[in-house]
């Protein structure tokens, strides 16, 4: 008796967990770099071994290193991609929705996407000094503006009968956003956070450079002063976005439950 493809796949996804599923890869990359290391491939000194990397990091916890600079960093993450995604939803939905705001605005907002963090940098600096606003103002550029593409997108994508129906039925312009634009162009906004919120990380390491007193980017500038190779390779960073993608999938799978998989 012969089975397709497609029934054995089925069959495989039933019986091994999603979790299980996407751990495979990074638990195989893992176990090739302890081996690598293990076998002195390469030199500990340059790359050291997972082992090693993990030790390091429950001793920066242990220690209150990381614990005290890691909340400084998702604090200002957080609310530079807080304030960034509420402003590119906002943006998105105007010029999605109104042919004059998008010849406004849509040429000045590409030009800003085109325009590198490191950029920008010096000018903030100049402009805001040295706390906390250009921080988080480069946090907020750097989520506003994906937010702002997707958003638009998606209510372009909006079925304009369903428009006029709303209006038909009497809703004003903000209940007709509420009720009808939001819902309709929600996947393409869901993968706007997700995109924005991996953006803020990258952009909190570009932040954490302008005299920063505390936070993830002081931790490494220091381990990078001193050669300090095990705390360079902690990937906090990337655990964070990891988490943040998570969050976002879990809530694109409830509020996008209506959607066939």
């Amino acid at each position: 008796m012969t089975f397709s493809a497609g029934s054995a796949e089925r069959r495989w996804r039933l019986r091994v967990p999603s979790l299980v599923r996407r751990a495979i890869v990074p638990i195989l990359l893992i176990a090739l770099w302890q081996v690598g290391s293990s076998a002195s491939w390469w030199s500990t000194e340059v790359l050291p071994a997972p082992w090693d990397v993990a030790h390091e990091f429950v001793t920066l916890c242990n220690n209150g290193q990381l614990p005290s600079n890691l909340w400084v960093s998702v604090r200002r993450a957080l609310t530079g991609a807080a304030i960034g995604i509420a402003v590119g939803l906002a943006l998105g939905v105007a010029v999605g929705l109104r042919r004059p705001v998008e010849e406004a605005l849509d040429a000045t907002l590409q030009m800003l996407r085109t325009i590198p963090f490191l950029v920008i940098l010096p000018l903030f600096i100049l402009w805001f000094g040295v706390d906390e606003t250009p921080k988080i103002l480069i946090i907020t550029i750097g989520t506003a503006l994906p937010m702002y593409i997707n958003t638009m997108s998606g209510v372009r994508t909006v079925d304009p009968r369903l428009l006029e129906m709303g209006r038909q039925f009497g809703l004003n312009r903000l209940r007709l956003i509420a009720t009808v634009v939001l819902p309709g162009a929600m996947p393409s906004i869901l993968t706007g956070v997700r995109y924005s919120l991996g953006l803020s990380w990258l952009a909190l390491v570009v932040a954490e450079q302008i005299n920063a007193q505390k936070g993830l980017g002081l931790l490494i500038y220091n381990a990078q002063s001193l050669f300090q190779t095990k705390i360079l390779m902690v990937v906090v960073y990337a655990a964070l976005g990891l988490i943040t993608d998570i969050i976002v999938r879990l809530a694109e799978h409830r509020l996008l439950s209506w959607r066939s998989r």
